[in-house]
């Protein structure tokens, strides 16, 4: 913006606008269109002008840089919107990067400082000298016969899955035959079959008795059981079995508290291992509904088995008991009994289980009821559930029973039907093939068959049937509860031992075990001789 200094020497300086010039009226001639003649040009900054003006001339022109504010979508704002693009990936590759930048060194490093590191690096022993320079080999440099070993060698080997205990040991590089004499010591103390794969063995070979020949074990040590280590030990030229007792601590652990926002997370901060507290939820969950029928100020209580050995290892074993108690009353009582381990509830009744079970893990596609046949192509009663399943997908008996047929049947194709106690059957249509036999026994949850498309069928799929006293019935309408019951000294048994475990303090199986003493130390001074009299007597 330009405004005439005559104009403003005048009167009339205030009754005219400023005069507004553009790029082009600068760099154009007085009113014409042509440019601007320039005079001869002798120096390099009037060359270095004159290209200067022309190349501004000329991007003016290119109107590369519009007002995207304005005619959106013409031709002149796509070609606004290309510069914008442009410059932005421009600007996005130069970029600086975020690699780390090295730090100039905490001190100086010249060349006898570098030639000091080197000599202490273990690279300058390999090539035979301490200022990591090879060294050449004088007159007075003779060869070793033989490279010197060292006079033991510690390994430590680890059991596989179906290995042996004495191929593990030749594997270390252990003889056939002290390989087998080590196991049959073993053997003594424990079954070799019954050391769990992934057990550590420590393994100490002495000097080799001869060129070629096997290093011979001095010692031998690993974690048998979790209260008994076992060692062998070289006395005498022979080899020797160390039993050595790990003093352990069966007391059950006892986890008591607050329910509060997450009975998960309750149990966990006050102590108890991850693996009782999802038994706990699953036992519980059989019984009550573990969302709605708990309440944040009830209490929960649980008791695993659990060992603490002296040496500090713990094992975590099954959840023995759980129970919710509400005002100071347990709401719901369960302890594990018997062989099978199953739960049963403060009166000796077994933990309720739902017996019918899905056949199949898939959607059903067709309920109970009238509808069109997808075949016969008139309505009729469709008497049982339709699972959409894949071709050969395993089908499970919905509950325990006697199958009473097996075989084909009509429009039902490969067809299984199984009796149930309480006077109900099941029934299961349209298998691929039959996986038990005409009065076989089965129990929940096992493949009786595979689904199949046999008979008047569309496609792969499983029609199951329920029947009472031999009439069909809606089998969505069905819900089978198996319970067990104690009884005689069964049921004493078992509430005597509930009486006991309700006797064990919370936490009590949380204080740390005392550390355990060499069965075979002895005091050395006269001072320990009378703090430890008990053991010298």
């Amino acid at each position: 913006m330009f405004t005439s200094h005559e104009d403003e020497q005048s009167g009339h300086g205030g009754n005219y606008p400023p005069a507004q010039l553009t790029h082009a009226h600068i760099l154009a001639e007085g009113g014409g269109d042509s440019p601007r003649k320039v005079a001869r040009i002798t120096t390099f900054a009037d060359r270095y002008a004159e290209w200067r003006l022309r190349a501004s001339a000329r991007f003016h022109r290119l109107d590369l840089a519009p007002d995207l504010a304005r005619d959106i979508g013409s031709r002149r704002w796509l070609r606004g919107v290309a510069t914008l693009i442009g410059l932005s990936v421009v600007a996005l590759a130069s970029w600086p990067g975020f690699s780390p930048v090295e730090a100039a060194p905490a001190m100086r490093m010249d060349d006898r400082v570098r030639d000091e590191f080197r000599s202490q690096m273990i690279m300058p022993l390999a090539l035979g000298a301490d200022s990591g320079r090879r060294m050449g080999a004088t007159l007075a440099v003779s060869e070793l016969a033989r490279a010197p070993e060292r006079p033991t060698l510690d390994l430590v080997a680890t059991l596989t899955q179906g290995d042996g205990f004495d191929r593990m040991l030749q594997r270390a590089g252990v003889s056939r035959d002290e390989a087998s004499a080590i196991a049959a010591l073993i053997g003594e103390a424990i079954p070799v079959d019954d050391i769990h794969p992934g057990t550590q063995v420590d393994i100490t070979l002495g000097r080799r008795p001869g060129p070629d020949l096997p290093r011979p074990v001095d010692a031998l040590s690993f974690r048998a059981r979790f209260d008994l280590e076992l060692a062998v030990e070289r006395r005498g030229g022979r080899l020797a079995l160390d039993p050595r007792p790990i003093q352990v601590d069966t007391t059950p652990l006892r986890i008591r508290g607050r329910v509060g926002d997450s009975l998960y997370r309750s149990a966990r901060a006050s102590g108890a291992p991850p693996s009782a507290v999802q038994q706990f939820l699953r036992t519980i969950g059989q019984e009550m509904n573990v969302e709605s029928d708990i309440a944040a100020d009830d209490e929960f209580d649980l008791i695993v088995d659990y060992r603490r050995a002296a040496t500090g290892e713990v094992e975590v074993g099954d959840l023995i008991y759980a129970a919710i108690i509400r005002n100071d009353r347990p709401k719901k009582q369960l302890m594990r009994f018997g062989r099978d381990g199953k739960f049963f509830d403060a009166a000796g009744a077994g933990a309720q289980q739902d017996g019918l079970i899905a056949p199949v893990p898939g959607p059903i596609t067709s309920r109970f009821g009238m509808r069109r046949h997808p075949i016969l192509g008139y309505r009729r009663m469709h008497s049982g559930l339709d699972f959409r399943a894949s071709s050969g997908t395993p089908i499970y008996a919905a509950t325990d029973g006697t199958v009473n047929y097996a075989g084909r049947n009509g429009g039902y194709g490969n067809y299984v039907r199984i009796r149930h106690a309480g006077n109900l059957a099941t029934g299961y249509a349209h298998m691929s093939r039959i996986a038990v036999r005409n009065g076989e026994s089965v129990r929940r949850g096992q493949v009786i068959g595979y689904v199949g498309t046999t008979g008047l069928s569309t496609g792969p799929h499983l029609h199951y049937e329920m029947y009472r006293g031999g009439q069909k019935i809606d089998p969505a309408s069905v819900r089978f509860v198996t319970r067990a019951q104690l009884s005689g000294a069964d049921l004493a048994n078992f509430r005597q031992q509930l009486v006991r475990l309700q006797q064990v303090e919370p936490g009590a199986a949380l204080v740390d075990l005392q550390p355990q003493k060499p069965a075979n130390a002895q005091p050395v001074r006269e001072i320990d001789r009378i703090e430890h009299r008990e053991r010298i007597g």
